[in-house]
């Protein structure tokens, strides 16, 4: 099942966590869990997007513009990585 959130929703960090680049890949720190979550080149890429508050259609924007991707992957796939993320407590979305 696809994520559903609107191009005008506000996406951004978690405050609870820590991260560190390590080549091409981040790798964060949940500070209240404990738990460490790997993110590859294209969720780093995402990762660094959320450093301040962004609405999801220009995350999108920013992907498409930095990776080979069409619109409907790259709005399938932020879903994807910002209903995981913010299950983990690790992203914020506000509805706009």
């Amino acid at each position: 099942m696809t994520p559903q959130f609107n191009d005008s929703d506000v996406a951004t960090r978690a405050v609870n966590n820590v991260a560190a680049e390590i080549g091409d890949e981040v790798v964060i720190l949940d500070i209240e869990s404990g738990a460490y979550h790997q993110l590859n080149l294209s969720a780093a890429h995402i990762w660094a997007l959320l450093d301040a508050p962004i609405a999801v259609a220009d995350l999108c924007a920013g992907l498409e513009a930095r990776f080979a991707v069409d619109s409907a992957t790259c709005r399938d796939a932020v879903g994807q990585f910002l209903q995981v993320m913010q299950s983990k407590g690790l992203v914020r979305i506000n509805a706009a």
